[in-house]
């Protein structure tokens, strides 16, 4: 009977000597899970939260310009889809058009005019000279027949 005590008792200091074990190890990794959990939280929290708040105020500013690019969406598509508008635009496409031809000739025009008001003053220039010329001949003339009539009744 004594081995079955002793076993007994071996057996019951054996399961003491493991609950107390436990019972340390379990004491000591709780008190050290909430000491790690509080300073990575110290840690990271704030930065954490700030990144939250961040990236909600960049939600709500892509929500907004959603809306706002869909809002515009709509009215091009209304504009595209007003037929009064395109016919107006061809109208446009035509009188732009027809106002290039009206400034080419208008170019082509002033080209021209200019061509001939530098022939005109030229021409004139020249009618001018032919002019002074004829006059100059005209006075040589004139002095020649008083210097003949000069000279004849002088003899």
């Amino acid at each position: 009977m004594m081995t079955d005590v002793g076993e007994a008792g071996a057996a019951e200091v054996q399961l003491k000597s493991e609950k107390q074990e436990r019972e340390v190890e379990t004491v000591d990794f709780s008190g050290a899970t909430e000491k790690l959990v509080e300073g990575l939280l110290s840690i990271y929290q704030p930065q954490l939260e700030q990144v939250k708040q961040e990236l909600s105020e960049l939600t709500s500013k892509q929500e907004s310009l959603l809306a706002r690019m869909q809002l515009e969406n709509k009215k091009i598509h209304e504009t595209l889809e007003d037929i009064d508008l395109n016919d107006m635009f061809s109208t446009v496409k035509i009188y732009q058009g027809k106002l290039t031809v009206i400034r080419k000739e208008m170019i082509n025009i002033h080209e021209r005019t200019s061509k001939l008001k530098k022939r005109v003053l030229r021409l004139q220039q020249i009618k001018q000279k032919e002019a002074m010329n004829k006059e100059q001949q005209r006075e040589q003339e004139l002095r020649r027949e008083q210097e003949l009539i000069g000279r004849s009744t002088i003899n």
